[in-house]
């Protein structure tokens, strides 16, 4: 019970993640991609990231996009149990838990270099994970729902978590033509995780007991053999009642190798890209932390804890059936199952669907749209409140301006429309049925140069 319980605190890092993208991954890497996310095959400047083969096409010269992006989430949990009754500060059915996250400042660099016709080399900067932090200010379903039900009596119970989670990516690659219609990239992305996260549970109190009293009732009975049930059940419930406190810091560093491959003729463009499993072991700096160490080992200062990015391959088609008009199309497969780490615990790989539009409406205007499905592989029994993301529809409009011939703007909005979910028993909790929903609004703007 108690490793379930601080289990959930630490799991809550690793829920602040992508605001667009798999589990562990952000896709939004461009304000284009928030005008459009059908990007996996777009010859464009922020193809150093979507499409990294597609640099091959673009212009000779230098190419640099200054990149903006904020995002906002909230994470929302409605929670019924006839174990609430027993809360004496609330005893009522039902609960409603929201985690707000936030990330104001969301920056990428792209870069890529033309050097002649068949050589270019690219660099990429960005949040490639998290960004954020999120913060429960009134805890979990999942916690007070342990402590009601194993205490079985009035309670009371005060929680609060905050997670915060940012995985930098410096991204340095080669692209090479190999004739007119194709080419071919390899590079590599070096990745920073850097995360925290502070969780309390405290004023724990049992029939009005706190776990102090309980403790020195218990060792105030004789050590008879009549007593000895009586005593280990006390103190048995004195450690469950007694303050969680969990304030942690993560670090690591991990290498991500990259391919990919572009075919373009006529009005015609497919690339495709793979990016191999990101091996990270974060190693723990707690301090601060109550009942960390004996329960939870692992998580002790100085430990590591796995937490890999995993492997990604993306597919893309792009069509332009006049010149002002380009028609997109895009597949993404996570290799969830194959990564190691608790948010990635699946038993379905996490899969994606793009389409896009792009229209020339003006020499110095075009106008997007573009949608993308994201199907993940939880399974009921595998959905807490620590660890919930929601099959959505995303939707990106906005519009670039041709400023000049060597500058152009790019602005967007981007929201997610999140399929709610309904868990019977969540969390391994009987009696507990929780409602689960998110919300997401992006929006990006840019700079993009070409010299």
């Amino acid at each position: 019970m108690k490793k379930r319980i601080l289990l959930g605190l630490t799991l809550l890092m690793a829920t602040t993640s992508a605001f667009a993208g798999g589990l562990l991954t952000n896709t939004n890497q461009s304000a284009a991609y928030v005008r459009n996310p059908s990007r996996d095959a777009a010859i464009d400047v922020d193809a150093v990231y979507y499409n990294p083969a597609g640099v091959a096409f673009l212009e000779k010269g230098f190419h640099l996009s200054l990149n903006y992006q904020a995002a906002v989430q909230k994470r929302q949990i409605t929670s019924t149990s006839p174990i609430y009754q027993l809360n004496q500060n609330n005893q009522t059915q039902e609960r409603y838990f929201e985690g707000a996250a936030a990330a104001p400042v969301i920056p990428s660099i792209q870069f890529a270099y033309v050097i002649n016709d068949n050589w270019s080399v690219a660099a990429q900067f960005s949040i490639v994970g998290g960004g954020g932090t999120c913060e429960f200010k009134n805890g979990l379903s999942l916690f007070e729902g342990m402590i009601g039900g194993k205490a079985a009596a009035p309670y009371t119970i005060n929680q609060s978590l905050t997670g915060k989670q940012i995985i930098y990516g410096l991204q340095v690659g080669a692209v090479y033509k190999i004739i007119d219609q194709l080419s071919v990239s390899a590079g590599v992305r070096g990745v920073y995780a850097s995360m925290g996260y502070e969780g309390a549970m405290n004023g724990i109190t049992v029939n009005g007991m706190d776990a102090e009293y309980i403790r020195n009732y218990a060792q105030s009975l004789p050590d008879a053999p009549e007593y000895a049930v009586t005593k280990a059940t006390l103190m048995a419930t004195s450690n469950l009642i007694s303050d969680y406190t969990l304030n942690c810091k993560q670090k690591a560093f991990g290498i991500t190798p990259i391919l990919g491959i572009d075919f373009k003729m006529g009005q015609w463009n497919v690339a495709a890209k793979y990016e191999f499993r990101t091996k990270l072991n974060l190693k723990n700096k707690s301090e601060n932390s109550a009942n960390v160490d004996a329960l939870m080992p692992e998580y002790k200062d100085g430990a590591y804890v796995r937490s890999d990015i995993p492997a990604l391959f993306t597919l893309g088609v792009e069509y332009s059936p006049i010149k002002s008009l380009r028609i997109s199309g895009g597949f993404h497969h996570y290799h969830d199952k194959a990564a190691k780490g608790a948010a990635t615990n699946v038993d379905q790989n996490t899969i994606e669907g793009l389409f896009g539009i792009e229209y020339d409406a003006h020499k110095v205007v075009t106008i997007s749209a573009g949608v993308q499905r994201t199907n993940y592989g939880f399974s009921d029994a595998q959905i807490k409140d620590t660890n919930f993301n929601l099959d959505s529809w995303c939707l990106g409009v906005g519009a670039q301006f041709n400023c000049t011939d060597f500058m152009k703007i790019n602005v967007g909005y981007f929201h997610s429309f999140y399929q709610d979910r309904n868990v019977e028993n969540a969390n391994g909790i009987q009696t507990l049925s929780n409602n689960y929903n998110r919300k997401n609004d992006l929006v990006g703007a840019s700079l993009d140069f070409k010299f």
